[in-house]
């Protein structure tokens, strides 16, 4: 009996949400009340309606848009909380592609986001190319504290040292921390193009052993960069990072490095494989002959070749909260007489704990060197990873 009622009752607003029309005095009136889907109301005055949905300015002076499909009725006074759907409200349930359920109605769809009011009120946003499928389904209305928590990778522009091609949101400010000692900065000036800078940490001379002299002076001296990049297709997007590093300061009369690389992600911001190559610039050099007992020590000016290398990064969404990263990068040639650090490769792999606003990489980074090269006897050498990633912003 109580199923029936339910259907007697639930029938009539059926019929009205697939009937609703925008009328003379809807658009004339100063304030209306507009019943969703959702279970939901706007209220405000109806400014512009088009084939596909209404603008409303709210009561507080913000506009907002609500697509045609979404629109149950509208309501010159407020309708009674009776009159709203009793038990059960109609929800899409937005099934990524890792496996991720986001419960909610949908707001607006471009070409780059989809928006979506999940059922605690809040808005979400992700990428049309990682849904898998929408479902539409009757459901049980949940508190906020019952929502699921879902957390996108927001530092897909990031690795663990490499990049991807992918940028930092426009207008957002990245802050990332690796091994406690170095600060990078970056920051998105539009979709395609950002700009960065690294500082490090100055380490007291007496605790520059072990971990922190195996790393060459490209990963202790600052650095400034920028990126630029441009999607090609849904699957594909291409970049350029340039980079200058300058010497210690004690070396400040030489030129420092600039780093070109070539960068191209597979996949979407979520699960991508990048490939880059790059070149290291380091122009022409003073190159001293340290085994001369004459003073002042001689040297000679001489071009050093541009010194190759490949990288191949991996970033998989495994879970609604953790990313599994693996950056990797192998150096060509057999090094020069400037710059090298006998380190034929680094290979590493870390899990990103993903939140709303930051993230957390634990885990590992090797040093591999070339035969010719061993570091105390050793072709290889371990060391853990830890990284936090912060974003700023209003988003």
């Amino acid at each position: 009996m109580k199923t029936i009622l339910l259907l007697v009752l639930c029938c009539p607003l059926v019929l009205w949400a697939q009937g609703v029309k925008i009328t003379p005095e809807d658009m004339a009136r100063k304030q209306s009340f507009l019943l969703l889907h959702d279970g939901s109301v706007v209220r405000g005055q109806i400014i512009r309606n088009d084939n596909s949905g209404v603008t409303v300015r709210k009561t507080d002076g913000d506009m907002t848009y609500i697509e045609i499909d979404q629109l149950l009725g509208i309501m010159p006074i407020r309708p009674r909380p009776a009159s709203l759907t009793p038990r059960t409200s109609l929800f899409s349930t937005f099934v990524l592609k890792d496996s991720t359920r986001i419960e909610g109605s949908f707001v607006k769809r471009d070409s780059a986001m989809i928006t979506v009011r999940k059922r605690n009120g809040h808005l979400t946003y992700f990428e049309p190319e990682l849904v898998a499928r929408i479902d539409s389904v009757w459901m049980e209305p949940r508190t906020a504290t019952d929502s699921n928590r879902v957390f996108s990778n927001r530092f897909s522009p990031w690795l663990l040292v490499g990049e991807t091609a992918y940028n930092p949101e426009k207008g957002q400010v990245y802050y990332r921390n690796k091994w406690l000692f170095q600060n990078e900065f970056h920051y998105g000036i539009t979709r395609f193009w950002s700009i960065g800078a690294r500082l490090t940490t100055p380490i007291p001379s007496q605790y520059q052993t072990g971990f922190f002299t195996n790393f060459d002076n490209g990963m202790r001296t600052p650095r400034l960069s920028s990126k630029f990049s441009m999607p090609i297709g849904r699957k594909v997007r291409v970049g350029l990072s340039v980079a200058y590093q300058p010497l210690t300061s004690a070396e400040s009369y030489r030129r420092g490095a600039l780093t070109l690389q070539a960068l191209g992600s597979f996949g979407n911001s979520q699960r991508n494989i990048t490939l880059g190559y790059g070149l290291v610039n380091w122009g022409s050099q003073r190159i001293y002959q340290l085994w001369s007992s004459a003073y002042p020590t001689p040297f000679t000016t001489e071009h050093i070749p541009n010194q190759s290398f490949i990288t191949v990064g991996i970033m998989q969404k495994v879970r609604p909260g953790l990313t599994l990263l693996s950056d990797n990068q192998i150096n060509l040639g057999q090094g020069s007489k400037f710059g090298d650090n006998g380190q034929r490769a680094t290979l590493s792999f870390a899990f990103r704990l993903d939140r709303k606003r930051h993230a957390f990489d634990l885990g590992l980074y090797s040093l591999i060197y070339r035969s010719n090269y061993l570091h105390d006897g050793k072709i290889i050498l371990f060391y853990p990873y830890i990284g936090y990633n912060l974003i700023f912003g209003t988003k």
